[in-house]
């Protein structure tokens, strides 16, 4: 009580301490000592927001932050993995920070959460950006409906992950899910064309450095395709060069299918719709209506002519990403070299 009473009203932190007392100490005595410094301040001409109460009773701090929260999203590479940063707010008591790593596949890979002082979460901001540099800000709602829903594909934390748990329960009592993915708070689906994406629109998106990962990472399913190809541009059945195209083309096509069942092209459309976000807040904005527009048509069902074609794009770039590792494989065997599964790194 003592402290509140000698709050000086001029002090710019002394508003902040008080929200804090009233929060952090239920005792009558010291709710009463501090509605008395309340109406001190008032005397001498001093209000704020915060100490007002809110109709029904007074502000609850356990329940919003005293500023509002920030949050931070990676791209997506072409494992569907980003990384992610949030930072609440907890004046006078410093800030939470949570940070990690998240999967469309594995779900969340690490995370760490805690308390620093605000000198020592700017350190710690910065080192997560020199780590992942290319970071927008989002809204904490965006960032949250990303790890609810890396959390929900693998709810069993390792040693690496399991500090989300200890940010979850605020996210689960502060912030609103998400009705739809934010890009289309940006851009209405309206004004995208009806058409799909074309051929050389499919290359300057991939062309991008942030997509250059974009590759199919199952060498299980790969690996039958080259071989049916191989085959065919060996064949000496298959004796015109149309012949051979028109061939590859069939076996391409069928292949999609099994590589992109139904599950697969809606996790795909969903990292275009993040894509698409992160291009538009990059301000690269063409490429942002290029990942919807190719986001679009990728769940429509193919028919025996025609697949989707920036699924056939990204599995003919997938083709020339292991032609050219085993390439790669067979000139180090050649000179003696380490001939070792090449690990991917996107």
């Amino acid at each position: 009580m003592a402290l509140v009473e000698k709050l000086p009203p001029e002090a710019d932190e002394s508003i902040a301490v008080l929200v804090a007392v009233r929060q952090a100490f239920e005792q009558k005595n010291v709710q009463k000592a501090v509605k008395k410094a309340i109406f001190r301040f008032r005397q001498k001409g001093i209000s704020h927001p915060d100490l007002e109460p809110e109709k029904g009773g007074p502000i609850s701090l356990r329940k919003r932050e005293l500023d509002k929260p920030s949050a931070y999203l990676g791209p997506i590479d072409g494992t569907g993995t980003r990384g992610i940063l949030i930072m609440l707010q907890q004046v006078p008591r410093g800030v939470d920070v949570g940070m990690g790593i998240v999967s469309d596949e594995d779900g969340i890979v690490q995370f760490l959460y805690g308390r620093y002082s605000k000198k020592r979460s700017k350190e710690v901001k910065e080192v997560f950006f020199s780590n992942f540099p290319r970071l927008i800000e989002t809204s904490i709602a965006h960032a949250a409906a990303v790890l609810e829903k890396a959390y929900g594909i693998n709810p069993e934390l390792n040693e690496y992950s399991r500090d989300y748990l200890e940010l979850r329960p605020w996210i689960q009592g502060n912030v609103a899910p998400l009705e739809r993915p934010p890009i289309y708070e940006l851009i209405s689906p309206q004004d995208l064309p009806s058409h799909a994406i074309t051929a050389s629109q499919i290359e300057r998106l991939l062309d991008h450095e942030l997509m250059k990962s974009w590759i199919v990472f199952d060498k299980e399913k790969m690996t039958p395709l080259a071989e049916e190809i191989r085959k065919v541009e060996e064949s000496p059945i298959l004796v015109s060069e149309t012949q051979r195209v028109e061939r590859i083309d069939e076996i391409t096509r069928k292949a999609i299918g099994e590589i992109f069942p139904p599950e697969k092209r809606s996790q795909l459309k969903e990292r275009l719709e993040e894509m698409a976000y992160f291009f538009f807040e990059s301000e690269e904005r063409e490429l942002a209506r290029l990942s919807l527009v190719a986001a679009s048509t990728i769940e429509e069902k193919d028919s025996m002519l025609q697949v989707d074609p920036f699924l056939e794009a990204i599995v003919k770039r997938s083709l020339d990403y292991y032609e050219a590792m085993e390439e790669a494989g067979s000139a180090s065997e050649a000179n003696g070299s380490d001939t070792s599964t090449p690990i991917i790194t996107p």
